[in-house]
């Protein structure tokens, strides 16, 4: 009878297993040029890659990914230096319990004390190694409980992190009071132990934070709102305040057929929460604050994409889109025109030194430091079956200062206005030309102290020819004509060309690449100037 069991189980284990993965591998060779005075590596190549594997079965699900930096390509940290098999996890799902223990992603609400996750282009991966457990005792009641220590490049962070959330969907527990009505209210805690080996302060060893959601939604409107509140913690980044930490984000949407709007609020004050009190830079985040700006695709506003200032800012975000109906007189006919506003202004908390380690902070208040805004119109209407037009103005004042130096008066904030077009011409259902000319009018607001490779006015072009299925040939460049220091108004000029099959992307460019801020949701990475070959390759099976 034991025989047969296993027969049975070895059976439905080989019927149901699965394997499958991806590969992702970027590589770039450095050239030296001295006109942009491009970032150099003395290894010449430098290579990231990243080979991941699943294999489920019956519930269970094994996952490993390896990765090799030959060396980090610039802008990613190199302590990622090396080889080895970085993610490692084993999981079981059931219907009341899911258990996982090796590394795993996890977050709380909207991140707003936990979010553990990898953003590749980043150079971000904060895993948690250890233990995790997930309890659906019935539908819309979930609990979740973990514990562990969060990948610190090729090792861990020295402290333990602990948490725990709750979730209740009030019209799947309760379905005759709140029928058609989907509410959901939820709750977590988060702790992170790391001792006070500090001589000159005397630190918690305990931080606690804790935080409360609610959202609803409708079909014709949403709304999200959560609170979050953390015990004193002094770091390196918050220059060891003993101040507690709170922040609050809220998210308001409706729509219609053809209009939609989006208001965001938040508040942080304090709020950064890290597993390591010496951490900084992009190292060992605990948690994620959400953004209220929009995250522009054309390069030249992109170039001025904000950070989210976890120590305090205060964020408004609202944007508009509405589809004109065919049947309008003036813009109507065949063809529906789309257009899209929005405004995002971000500013300092209203705040108060008392002593060396306090402050006070008005809940309610606003402070006078001005850390971005951005006023943006996008206007989009195909004219013809092959001809489609995009026209964009973007308006931003960014204070450089904050974003990339800490609040260090080297550049003050930059005023920028551009304007872009975008031009789609399919010529046959094979071919298809896509062409995009921007500019930028840009200026900083102080004479600039440091000397910096890239301000003033820019323009910016985009030529790209696809053949579908598979080829993708660009090329494009980007003058700096307007920059104060005249060396450096330069082109920034480069080809690439793709090729894609099923799920295979294979890329290959050579020119100069401009650099800047990539940010992504609010978190932000410098890129540096560079001149060479890139060869990128990503494929799934």
């Amino acid at each position: 009878m034991i025989i047969s069991s296993f027969r049975t189980f070895s059976q439905s284990f080989l019927e149901n297993l699965q394997i499958g993965g991806s590969f992702q591998s970027d590589s770039y060779l450095y050239l030296k040029d001295s006109t942009i005075e491009s970032a150099e590596a003395p290894e010449k190549i430098l290579s990231n890659n990243y080979l991941f594997l699943t294999i489920s079965t019956n519930n269970i699900n094994l996952d490993l990914r390896y990765e090799s930096y030959q060396n980090p390509i610039l802008g990613f940290d190199p302590r990622y230096q090396g080889s080895g098999i970085a993610y490692r996890s084993l999981s079981y799902k059931g219907d009341l319990i899911g258990i996982t223990v090796g590394n795993f992603y996890e977050q709380f609400g909207s991140g707003m004390i936990f979010r553990a996750y990898e953003e590749r282009n980043l150079g971000i991966d904060n895993s948690i190694d250890g233990a995790k457990i997930e309890v659906t005792p019935t539908e819309g009641l979930t609990f979740k409980g973990l514990i562990g220590k969060q990948r610190y490049f090729w090792s861990t962070s020295k402290a333990i992190v602990r948490g725990a959330d709750a979730e209740f969907t009030l019209s799947n527990l309760f379905p005759k009071i709140f029928e058609n009505i989907p509410i959901t209210i939820g709750g977590s805690l988060v702790s992170r132990y790391q001792p006070d080996l500090d001589s000159k302060y005397k630190l918690p060893a305990n931080v606690l934070a804790y935080s409360t959601r609610f959202e609803i939604y409708l079909n014709w409107f949403s709304a999200n709102f959560e609170f979050a509140h953390k015990v004193n913690d002094p770091t390196y980044r918050n220059k060891f305040t003993y101040n507690d930490g709170n922040g609050i984000n809220l998210n308001l949407s409706a729509f219609t057929e053809g209009f939609s709007i989006l208001i965001n609020a938040h508040r942080y004050d304090n709020i950064e929460f890290r597993t390591d009190r010496e951490a900084k830079g992009l190292e060992l985040f605990l948690n994620y604050l959400p953004s209220a700006t929009k995250q522009h695709q054309s390069s030249l506003p992109a170039f001025y994409s904000p950070s989210t200032q976890g120590n305090g800012e205060v964020g408004f975000q609202t944007e508009i889109n509405y589809t004109i109906p065919k049947s309008n007189k003036i813009f109507g006919g065949e063809f529906e025109t789309n257009l899209n506003a929005g405004f995002s202004l971000i500013k300092s908390i209203d705040t108060t030194r008392t002593d060396e380690f306090h402050y006070n902070s008005k809940f309610w208040g606003i402070g006078k430091d001005l850390f971005y805004q951005d006023f943006f119109l996008e206007i989009r209407r195909r004219l013809s079956h092959s001809f489609e037009l995009k026209l964009a103005y973007i308006d931003q004042i960014y204070n450089k200062d904050v974003m990339e130096n800490e609040g260090s008066p080297l550049f003050g904030k930059v005023k920028n206005k551009t304007i872009v077009g975008e031009f789609i011409y399919s010529f046959d259902k094979r071919n298809t030309l896509r062409c995009e000319i921007q500019h930028m009018w840009s200026k900083n607001d102080s004479t600039v102290t440091s000397e910096d490779k890239k301000n003033g006015n820019w323009f910016a072009f985009l030529l790209e020819h696809s053949i579908a299925p598979h080829w993708y040939i660009s090329l494009l460049d980007h003058w700096n004509y307007g920059n104060e220091n005249e060396k450096f108004r330069v082109h920034y000029l480069k080809l690439l060309l793709t090729y894609i099959h099923n799920t295979t992307r294979i890329s290959a460019g050579f020119g100069r690449d401009a650099g800047g801020i990539v940010c992504i949701g609010g978190v932000c990475r410098a890129v540096p100037i560079s001149y060479g070959f890139s060869l990128s390759v990503t494929t799934s099976f």
